[in-house]
């Protein structure tokens, strides 16, 4: 299937074909971006996600129509963006996650949300998450809480503490989160 054959499907909701390259290009990309910006695993599949993520958004936003390069050079593209515009923000590497991308993104399109499946598969990934993990990704991503606060308010003995517990519950985010993409779209969910 031709690269813009496959961008067409994907706008028409073809999941099956975003989940080809999500798969296609996940190694080789974990490896180059891990290399190139010296990149810890957690945090390359952080910017690999939220690649994918605006690589989809761009095609159903009807920003990206035809390439004029490959799929791979494509992302590698966003990957780098991603990767520089954190260390200009942070001035080191750190990670990043979809849920922000999806409230940044999705989430304050008026009615959209809730059609976009990669939104879905973050909010079944966060209710999978539960307690207390969900309210401190919650605490820190949507109401932009400090870690100080987000301490405080949870009763954390301090600030590296609740940091701590904030990258372990993003892990356990990320993996459900990946779950969740990967399940056939045509298995029914009874409660998983």
């Amino acid at each position: 299937m031709l690269q813009n054959e496959i961008i067409e499907k994907i706008r028409s909701g073809g999941q099956a074909e975003l989940g080809v390259i999500y798969e296609e290009h996940r190694k080789e990309f974990l490896q180059w971006i891990s290399k190139e910006y010296h990149c810890s695993s957690d945090d390359g599949k952080d910017i690999y996600q939220l690649t994918i993520l605006i690589f989809y958004d761009n095609i159903r936003q009807g920003k990206l129509e035809h390439l004029v390069s490959s799929v791979k050079t494509y992302l590698f593209g966003i990957g780098k963006n991603i990767a520089l515009e954190n260390m200009r923000k942070e001035k080191r590497y750190t990670p990043i996650n979809q849920e922000t991308w999806l409230n940044e993104y999705v989430a304050d399109e008026s009615g959209q949300g809730t059609d976009d499946s990669f939104f879905e598969f973050a909010k079944k990934a966060l209710v999978k998450l539960g307690q207390p993990c969900q309210q401190l990704i919650e605490l820190f991503y949507y109401e932009k809480k400090s870690i100080a606060e987000i301490a405080s308010s949870m009763h954390y003995k301090n600030g590296e503490t609740a940091k701590n517990q904030k990258c372990k519950c993003m892990a356990r985010l990320r993996k459900l989160f990946e779950i969740e993409m990967t399940k056939p779209q045509n298995v029914v969910n009874h409660g998983y």
